[in-house]
């Protein structure tokens, strides 16, 4: 299996490795199950876990709901071993076992209710194919929930701990050299859009160490991991032991805080096989004869017919970007009227600077230009050189184009 999870990088003790699962698992339980109730797990549902690790997760799951049909899919070995020993209890099984990996289940199609896929996703190198997979042996219907990392946003303290952002960026690091994505907790709304999931939602789960204790997080945070890193390279060996110092001085402070929090992203698979990707319309790039409107297009034309078809396409262009079709705009609007913003300026610029090699800053756009402006400056610059961008070219409210100026 590829990407950033191996149980030889991430610690030297495997049963350690397990025990931190196990607390991970613990500090998050009661929110998280109560997060998948309100998405929408029942009991006697078809539930998956895919990527199951120890199973600590599902057993708790089929617990509390026991009229749950479980499948936990995992491709380590030696996972598979603590699978198979925690999904029996008094020789009855609980849950099934199946070893494979998340990019190919070997599962039916359209069969599950319900899938987990906890803190996997962020060690892969494809997450998308894995998307794909779950997405094909769920039901028309059924629900994907991912719960991520995203390790910009992990566990922060009070005192703070400036070592631990060191600590983070050495992670960080790490896992994106072995081909994982540490930060892929921002882009999952994204990537379940991408995966033809429909109704993506996303949620934050918290915990806080005045609610939970300080034991559940000290067992969820050992220090085998950060010595891994010191071990391969990535963090120095010196600030490890900062860390853990001002860790310790952080504990003993009366009012200290330890604070964490895990994104869940959760989609339902529509019956649709494929979600249409939108075309961008070609016609608003084109002048009234179908030919592109450039610098060439625009040489062969009268003053007047530059202004014209400029401002028919700067004015299609604006309505397109704010996306208001029927927006009330003219060729003298300052473009600070009509509440543009950073992104849609960005965008004009673009399209300023690629289809007619004209620069025109993003400022400019937010606070004193109009279309008329816009369009001084491209023929101005026809047949110049890009870089100039005269500053006397805004124009005056009811200042009219005349035939020849140019």
């Amino acid at each position: 299996m590829d990407g950033s999870y191996k149980l030889e990088s991430f610690t030297d003790n495997r049963e350690s490795e397990v025990n931190r699962l196990k607390s991970q698992v613990d500090l998050f339980y009661q929110r998280e199950f109560e997060l998948y109730k309100k998405i929408g797990l029942r009991n006697g549902m078809r539930l998956i876990e895919c990527g199951s690790g120890p199973g600590f997760l599902i057993s708790n799951i089929v617990r509390d709901f026991p009229l749950c049909t479980a499948t936990a899919v995992e491709v380590d070995p030696f996972f598979i071993e603590q699978l198979n020993k925690s999904s029996l209890i008094n020789g009855k099984k609980i849950f099934q076992v199946k070893q494979a990996s998340i990019y190919e289940t070997e599962l039916a199609d359209n069969y599950f209710d319900f899938a987990i896929v906890r803190l996997v996703l962020e060690h892969l190198k494809e997450p998308e194919k894995a998307i794909a997979e779950v997405r094909r042996i769920l039901k028309p219907g059924g629900q994907l929930v991912v719960v991520s990392n995203d390790f910009a946003y992990h566990l922060l303290t009070y005192p703070s701990i400036p070592e631990l952002d060191d600590m983070y960026r050495a992670y960080i690091e790490s896992r994106l050299s072995e081909g994982g994505n540490p930060l892929i907790g921002r882009q999952l709304p994204v990537l379940l859009k991408k995966g033809d999931f429909e109704t993506i939602n996303i949620e934050i789960i918290c915990v806080h160490n005045d609610l939970e204790g300080d034991k559940p997080f000290l067992k969820s945070e050992n220090v085998n991991i950060s010595k891994s890193l010191v071990k391969d390279g990535f963090l120095k060996k010196e600030i490890l032991e900062t860390l853990i110092e001002n860790w310790y001085k952080m504990l003993q402070q009366p009012d200290h805080v330890i604070f964490r929090q895990l994104f869940v992203i959760s989609g339902v698979k529509g019956a649709k096989t494929a979600v249409p990707k939108s075309k961008t319309n070609e016609n608003d790039s084109k002048i009234t004869d179908g030919r592109p409107l450039n610098f060439d297009s625009l040489k062969g034309m009268t003053s007047t017919q530059q202004v014209s078809e400029l401002g028919i396409f700067f004015i299609n262009k604006v309505r397109a970007i704010m996306e208001q079709q029927s927006l009330e705009i003219d060729l003298h609007t300052k473009l600070n009227d009509i509440d543009i913003d950073s992104i849609a300026a960005a965008e004009l610029s673009s399209i300023v600077k690629s289809d007619f090699n004209t620069g025109i800053s993003i400022s400019d756009i937010l606070q004193k230009y109009s279309i008329n402006d816009i369009i001084r400056l491209v023929i101005n610059n026809s047949g110049t050189d890009s870089s100039v961008r005269p500053n006397d070219l805004v124009s005056k409210s009811g200042t009219d184009w005349l035939e020849g100026e140019l």
